[in-house]
């Protein structure tokens, strides 16, 4: 999320919860609450065109790019994982 100066200011916790709220309202399915733990491919939740409607979503909410080498399956495995790969330092996308 951005505050009115354009630069990210989120922590992990508000990202979780925004993510969350997001990918709920976006898949529509009555009863279904995406939780941080969630496994969004194990699921069926998210398939090979939502992942990039996940992608596009976190690079927003970051505010930044990421990079080939950091889109993974396992980087985008739950909500949580995503929040604890992308929020932080940069170079922990590509570990």
């Amino acid at each position: 999320m951005c505050d009115s100066g354009g630069s990210v200011t989120q922590s992990k916790k508000v990202f979780v919860t925004a993510m969350s709220e997001w990918l709920t309202a976006r898949l529509e399915r009555p009863g279904v609450t995406i939780a941080p733990e969630t496994p969004l491919f194990g699921s069926g939740l998210i398939d090979s065109m939502r992942i990039l409607e996940l992608i596009a979503y976190t690079e927003m909410s970051i505010g930044r790019m990421i990079p080939d080498s950091a889109i993974r399956m396992d980087n985008f495995s739950s909500i949580a994982r995503i929040a604890d790969v992308f929020i932080g330092e940069p170079s922990d996308a590509a570990a």
